[in-house]
């Protein structure tokens, strides 16, 4: 019997399986759902049938990441892409979460307004799989990440129970913040259809300068100290091939400097910078600027193995001790936000790991394909809560991605 069948939904709403294969492994069935309570019936279906789903989006990262153990069913919300409510006066938006963060970016640009969320390969991400992801990219500090700006969603948990937490306005008590602890589950706890955020217009001026460096300025305090006090939206250091990826100059090493505000206040950042740093190999301005926040995070997110860290630092002075344990280190370094994304083609997991985290350096992630002792991480109680979370919303387990493979310690 078809899962269409099975499942009680049109027979139209079955698609090719090995569309969604993770690593080369496909699932059994896959169920494209037009509506969130055809999703909600699959759901209720494969918690019948005690079926593993995995909910799709994009594809982004879950196509270079291993299938889970238990991957019977893809459930694709593609065509959950509607924006169901737009109040470009009251600077909110509610839209489905199959749609992708390039159309949601371009409807808000035409009102000259913008929701600065950051995630890989923006045409085809859909805004679920960000909030999954809980992605955010150079401009996190100043501007948040999913979870800082939801305002509320809704959402289906395993069983197939449609539920809803917060609402479509800033102010609002309506329920626990489920959909503030759902961001970063990576599908593991709920599966998000519909969510809410609060907007911002889009800056006056808006401009990044592109540096070329070596090791031995990215390690001198007196060029970076202001930088701080600065308050840049962007201070991105790229070291390795990526760097050769970025338009401007030829370096292994390149920072990336950007500010958004009034243009007044950019162009007073941008002399202070320019007095610091010298002139830089490009300086990119409004669109441009746009398309390199969008191209930093692709770089963030290659879907090669990686590690990532948090750090209280704020300076590139932080990345002494990466450059000390490995010379061919390829990174990506958030500045402001404390975010370092190691790429680990070039350096061994644990040495790195050992060598980062007396100078101050937490390992709050990975690529799943990293296998890791449970002991490294940072997060184990973070971890912990998410498993009694997970117990409470998805007590059948349908949802295979909320199983992180972590070796035994």
């Amino acid at each position: 019997m078809s899962a269409t069948l099975a499942s009680g939904l049109d027979p139209a709403r079955a698609v090719d399986p090995a569309r969604y294969a993770m690593r080369g492994d496909a699932p059994r069935a896959a169920l494209r759902p037009a509506t969130r309570e055809e999703l909600s019936e699959a759901l209720r279906w494969a918690s019948r049938e005690a079926l593993g789903v995995v909910p799709w989006g994009g594809g982004t990262w879950l196509a270079q990441t291993p299938a889970p153990a238990r991957y019977d069913v893809a459930l694709d919300l593609g065509a959950l892409d509607r924006i169901v409510e737009y109040e470009p006066e009251d600077l909110t938006v509610t839209a489905e979460c199959g749609v992708t963060i390039a159309t949601l970016r371009a409807t808000l640009a035409a009102r000259g307004q913008e929701l600065p969320l950051e995630g890989a390969d923006a045409i085809r991400a859909t805004l679920g799989g960000l909030l999954a992801a809980n992605a955010s990219g150079a401009r996190r500090r100043q501007l948040g990440a999913p979870r800082d700006r939801i305002l509320g969603a809704r959402f289906a948990l395993g069983d197939g129970t449609l539920a809803r937490t917060g609402g479509k306005v800033v102010k609002n008590v309506a329920g626990y913040a489920m959909h503030r602890l759902a961001c970063g589950s990576r599908g593991g706890l709920a599966i998000f259809v519909e969510a809410s955020f609060k907007l911002l217009p889009a800056p006056a001026a808006r401009i990044a300068l592109i540096y070329d460096a070596t090791r031995e300025q990215l390690l001198d305090n007196a060029r970076w100290a202001a930088f701080p006090r600065l308050e840049p939206a962007a201070l991105t250091v790229v070291c390795g091939e990526r760097a050769s990826r970025l338009p401007g100059g030829s370096g292994e090493i390149k920072v990336v400097v950007g500010f958004e505000e009034d243009a007044a206040r950019v162009a007073e950042q941008t002399a202070l910078t320019i007095g610091k740093l010298g002139e830089p190999a490009l300086r990119l301005e409004s669109t441009s600027a746009t398309e390199l926040w969008q191209a930093l995070a692709d770089h963030e997110s290659s879907g090669e193995q990686h590690l990532t860290f948090a750090t209280a630092a704020n300076t590139s002075t932080a990345l002494a001790p990466l450059f000390e344990f490995s010379a061919r280190a390829q990174c990506v370094f958030h500045v402001p936000a404390g975010r370092l994304h190691v790429f680990t083609a070039a350096v061994e997991p644990r040495g790195l790991i050992s060598a980062l985290a007396p100078r101050g350096f937490a390992l709050i992630d990975s690529s799943p394909d990293v296998e890791l002792h449970q002991e490294v991480f940072h997060f184990v109680a973070i971890s912990d809560l998410r498993e009694r979370l997970r117990s409470q919303l998805d007590p059948g387990r349908r949802f295979s991605l909320g199983e992180r493979r972590v070796l035994g310690s």
